[in-house]
């Protein structure tokens, strides 16, 4: 747990740098190391099941390279991981996470709503966290950083580490 708690530490500080220098891939690719290292600590509990961890999208974005990326050289929990781009709201219930990139062609409220118990919500629109989605990725200081609204989390049935919950920025 000390060498995930230190791997979390370590990816965030070095990869946590000035985003105004960097381009939409770059950005992209941090985004995707995120949302995978976010896997390493949450529990899913009786949601745990499925042979394939999916990864949703909802439409077009950049992170759907980089996720497939990880995908192809790493598991969760010892499962393959699987990146589908969600063209249909009711494609997100086979989901683990669901990324909603910003500008989604679906409402928040329909994504939140088809979601469900046992799906993590990861977002990128200013104000979404606080609107219900579990993570929200912000910049602040020219720094990517992640808002985590605990509400959301605990009603997707969903726990999140003290490690990951110490680096967010705690929104209602």
């Amino acid at each position: 747990m000390l060498a995930k708690r230190f791997l979390l530490v370590v990816l965030v500080s070095f990869f946590a740098g000035a985003i105004t220098a960097q381009n939409a891939d770059q950005e992209a690719k941090l985004k995707a190391a995120f949302i995978y290292n976010f896997t390493k600590y949450i529990d899913w509990g009786k949601y745990d099941q499925g042979s394939d961890f999916v990864i949703g999208i909802t439409g077009d974005s950049p992170i759907t390279e980089s996720l497939k990326e990880i995908a192809n050289q790493n598991t969760i929990d010892n499962k393959r991981i699987t990146i589908k781009t969600i063209r249909n709201a009711s494609e997100i219930e086979d989901c683990n996470i669901l990324f909603i990139p910003h500008k989604s062609r679906f409402s928040l409220n329909t994504l939140l709503r088809k979601a469900g118990p046992g799906v993590l919500t990861i977002s990128e629109e200013a104000g979404f966290a606080e609107r219900g989605t579990a993570f929200n990725f912000v910049i602040i200081n020219n720094r990517l950083k992640f808002e985590a609204n605990l509400k959301a989390i605990s009603s997707a049935g969903l726990k999140a580490g003290s490690q990951l919950l110490k680096l967010a920025i705690i929104v209602d």
